[in-house]
C-alpha cells in the first residue's frame, strides 16, 4: 500500500513556477446553474464578470482555487451541468481534462484548480437532495477525482476530497470526511514540503464558526459547535496533522459565509496568528472572493472581496453613507462619510496603507504613492463600520 501511495504522490504532485512571492484567488460554491435558482449562477453570468476581473489584477494571481460546489447539481443527467461554465474555462472543449488543464484566461497563464463539493455528488434538487458518491460528469467535464498537490520552492497547495453529505441531518450536512488512505497523502504531502508554506484546500470547513454573509451583513445560520457541517470521518486526525506540520491555512466554503477561525472555533483575524487558520470564503454565486498571499515567511489572508461592482463588502451594510468617487481611480478619490471617520485602505494582504480622518464634508485622498490593484477602504465612527472595494488604475 505504502508503494502505490507513494506512486500517486509522486503523480499528483505538481510543480508551480518558481516565485519570490505569489497570489492566487480562492473561490468556492459557484453553484453554476443551466436553470435559474435561488442559490445559484445561472448561465455563468457571475463567472464570465469576475474571471475577466480576477485577469486584469496587479499583481497578476498565479492560479485559482475554487473549494467545491462548481455545479449546482453536478450528477444531473446528462451532464450535472458543468459545461455551464466549462464553455468559458480555457480550452473550452476538454474531455476528461487532467489537473491544470484548464485556465481563466485565453492567453493560458492562470490556471485554475478544483476540489468537489457535497453538490458534486448530487443528482437532483429535493430535499434531502437525492445523492451518491460517483463524480462522473466531475471527471469527464472538470478534473481527475483524486487528491493532488501542487508546488513550487515557496509552498505546498494539497487538495482534499471531502466528500458527499454524509447520514447527518438535514440541517447539518457534514461530509463524509477523510478516509485513511486521504490522511496518509496529507501527512507525505506535508512531510515531503516540510521547509515550505503549508496550505490545504477543501469543500466542508474542519473548523466552523459564525460570520459574516457576502455583504457583510451577519451570518445567521444555525452553528452549535466547531464541527457542525465539518467533516464526520477523521476531523481530529486532521486538525492534529495541521497543528503538527505548521499549516498555515485551510481554505473552504460550504457555509456560505466569511470567517476565520481557529482550531477551537473561536473567531480570529485574518492574519497574525501563528496557529492554522481555518479560512471560510463566501460564495462565488454571491460574488465573494478572497486574494491569498504568499511568502517565504507568511500567508496573507485579505479581507472578503466582492467581484463585479463598484461598492464591494459591506453594499448593503452602509450605515455611514459611504461613497467614493470616482472607482476606478487613478490619483485622487473623494470619500463621502456621515459625519468625521476614521478610515483606513487595506491592501489585499490585509495590510493598512492609509489612515486618515474624514471631514464632515467630502475629503480627499491622494492614492498616487498606491501600486494598481485592489484595495479596500473601511470607515468606522459611532454609527458602525461600512466596507468599500476601490480600484486603483
Amino acid at each position: 500500500m505504502k508503494k502505490l501511495l507513494i506512486i500517486t504522490v509522486t503523480i499528483s504532485l505538481l510543480a508551480l513556477n518558481s516565485f519570490a512571492q505569489f497570489t492566487f484567488i480562492h473561490l468556492s460554491d459557484m453553484h453554476i446553474s443551466n436553470i435559474p435558482f435561488g442559490e445559484s449562477d445561472t448561465n455563468a453570468q457571475y463567472y464570465q464578470c469576475y474571471s475577466q476581473e480576477f485577469v486584469a489584477l496587479n499583481p497578476k494571481p498565479a492560479f485559482v482555487v475554487v473549494s467545491g460546489d462548481i455545479s449546482n447539481v453536478g450528477n444531473e443527467t446528462p451532464d450535472g451541468m458543468y459545461p455551464t461554465v466549462t464553455q468559458y474555462l480555457f480550452p473550452p472543449t476538454l474531455t476528461n481534462p487532467g489537473i491544470g488543464d484548464y485556465f481563466i484566461d485565453a492567453a493560458k497563464t492562470i490556471p485554475i484548480y478544483f476540489v468537489p463539493g457535497n453538490h458534486e455528488y448530487w443528482e437532483a434538487l429535493v430535499n434531502p437532495p437525492v445523492s451518491n458518491d460517483t463524480l462522473t460528469y466531475y471527471r469527464k467535464f472538470v478534473t481527475p477525482d483524486i487528491d493532488y498537490a501542487i508546488t513550487n520552492d515557496l509552498a505546498v497547495v494539497v487538495y482534499l476530497r471531502s466528500g458527499s453529505d454524509s447520514t447527518i441531518t438535514a440541517e447539518n450536512k457534514k461530509g463524509k470526511g477523510l478516509s485513511d488512505d486521504q490522511i496518509a497523502f496529507l501527512r507525505l504531502s506535508l512531510n515531503l514540503n516540510s521547509g515550505k508554506r503549508k496550505i490545504i484546500v477543501m469543500h466542508h470547513p474542519a473548523v466552523n464558526a459564525i460570520g459574516t454573509n457576502s455583504d457583510g451583513t451577519p451570518f445567521t445560520g444555525v452553528i452549535n459547535t466547531p464541527e457542525d457541517c465539518s467533516i464526520a470521518n477523521n476531523r481530529t486526525t486532521f486538525l492534529n496533522i495541521c497543528d503538527s506540520n505548521h499549516v498555515d491555512v485551510v481554505l473552504d466554503g460550504h457555509e456560505h459565509q466569511n470567517v476565520v477561525a481557529n482550531r477551537n472555533g473561536q473567531v480570529i483575524p485574518e492574519n497574525g496568528s501563528d496557529s492554522t487558520r481555518y479560512v471560510q470564503t463566501a460564495a462565488a454565486f454571491n460574488r465573494s472572493y478572497r486574494i491569498i498571499t504568499v511568502t517565504s515567511s507568511y500567508v496573507t489572508v485579505s479581507a472578503p472581496l466582492r467581484s463585479c461592482s463598484t461598492t464591494g463588502v459591506g453594499e448593503k451594510n452602509n450605515s455611514l453613507n459611504l461613497s467614493v468617487f470616482p472607482n476606478p481611480a487613478r490619483d485622487i478619490i473623494t470619500i463621502g462619510c456621515a459625519g468625521p471617520c476614521e478610515v483606513e485602505i487595506l491592501n489585499p494582504g490585509g495590510e493598512v496603507v492609509k489612515s486618515f480622518t474624514t471631514h464632515e464634508t467630502a475629503t480627499t485622498a491622494d492614492l498616487s504613492d498606491l501600486s494598481a490593484g485592489v484595495y479596500i477602504l473601511k470607515a468606522r465612527n459611532s454609527a458602525g463600520v461600512a466596507i468599500k472595494k476601490i480600484v486603483k488604475q
